[in-house]
């Protein structure tokens, strides 16, 4: 499968995720408590890996390595926040995963709409409930008081193979004092369970300049070394000489013992417009510090447990509407590959599609879900 940039959508399009989930919400309450803070957290923290920083943390991603050019007279804001937590989890339920970012409306917008009650934020969520889909789009407006109601949403094909839009459960709560919790019910057709989120990290976005382009950057902080210095690994430069913008965002998809990152480039050199595509980062800590790894680390690396990992790879592509869903499947070396495009979401892998790749330019970037447990032994590494 070929996983380089590839040709893709205006600008304006370019972050349609026709599969897959964006929890997009509320939480300007966020800002309110955290501004503050933003400020020093963007002062303090390094631009590069620091000095100590382990050799584990090296950067993944094969090519490019050059790093990424200082923007002249940098424009720098609080963009948003990372959250983790569970839904329905008590003595007797297990409940589910989720991993949610919020981003901040840009400054332009929130000029256009002052009232801070119906500013409208967007984001990415992954879950990994039971028999549900993996990822949603979440729409939700802020409310007064620290409340906020995000509303999930999802794109999907219904029983005749035409577009459709499903929607979801509803979570609505509230931010803790400090603004680093979030309590509060979800619902869906009657049924409801508690929610409980914590703050992982904070984006910081930086906008300005680097020969012709202009270049604006978003990444997470999270204030644990370690981690940060991986977020960091993954600061390389994708833009060249010939491009006038070009946008880099490195999303958190999972923070702690196991660390997952999405990085994605969008460049704009002329023409009708610009290309983007998708590398990846993912890391486990042990007695050394942070190690990267592969898929190869994570399934058995075998003909057969490839053979069922692109099974359902390809089901789950034709579930999300992917026109062109066979195109999909892995090669061997792309087991092996560092920087290669896939996530881990709890239980579930989770590849990443750009424009082209299993559809045409108007059909923009898939995501593909496979739940480990449904590979069967093919793909179980051996035990030592």
């Amino acid at each position: 499968m070929h996983r380089q940039t590839v040709h893709c959508l205006t600008h304006s399009a370019a972050w349609k995720s026709a599969g897959g989930g964006v929890f997009v919400t509320l939480m300007a309450a966020v800002c309110a408590v955290g501004s503050a803070h933003a400020a020093g957290e963007a002062a303090s923290a390094p631009s590069t890996a620091p000095a100590s920083a382990p050799a584990a943390s090296a950067p993944v991603a094969s090519t490019p390595t050059t790093p990424l050019a200082k923007p002249q007279e940098p424009r720098e804001r609080h963009a948003g926040t990372f959250w983790q937590g569970t839904v329905g989890k008590g003595a007797d339920n297990p409940g589910w995963n989720v991993w949610l970012s919020v981003y901040d409306p840009p400054p332009k917008a929130r000029d256009q709409d002052k009232d801070p009650v119906a500013d409208t934020l967007t984001g990415d969520a992954y879950d990994d409930r039971p028999q549900g889909r993996t990822m949603w789009t979440i729409e939700g407006r802020n409310a007064p008081e620290r409340r906020f109601v995000w509303r999930e949403r999802a794109d999907a094909l219904d029983p005749s193979g035409q577009p459709m839009v499903r929607e979801g459960g509803t979570l609505s709560g509230a931010l803790s004092a400090d603004g680093t919790a979030a309590t509060g019910t979800w619902s869906d057709g009657g049924r409801s369970q508690p929610f409980t989120l914590k703050r992982a990290a904070r984006y910081r976005e930086i906008t300005g300049t680097a020969g012709q382009a202009t270049i604006t950057e978003r990444y997470p902080v999270t204030g644990d070394a370690a981690i940060d210095a991986l977020v960091q690994s993954l600061r390389i430069n994708r833009c060249d000489q010939y491009d006038t913008e070009c946008v880099i965002r490195i999303s958190a998809v999972g923070l702690g013992d196991t660390v997952s990152l999405l990085r994605m480039v969008w460049a704009y050199s002329g023409g009708a417009h610009g290309n983007y595509g998708f590398t990846a980062g993912n890391w486990r800590r042990g007695a050394q510090g942070f190690q990267p790894i592969t898929l190869a680390d994570v399934l058995n690396p075998t003909s057969a447990c490839l053979q069922s990992f692109n099974t359902q790879v390809v089901g789950a592509l034709k579930r999300e509407g992917a026109p062109e869903a066979t195109r999909g499947v892995l090669k061997e070396k792309d087991l092996r590959n560092p920087a290669f495009p896939f996530t881990l979401q709890g239980d579930r892998v989770v590849v990443h599609y750009g424009p082209y790749e299993v559809g045409p330019y108007s059909s923009g970037a898939f995501r593909a879900a496979v739940r480990v447990d449904d590979l069967g032994a093919a793909c179980r590494r051996p035990t030592t």
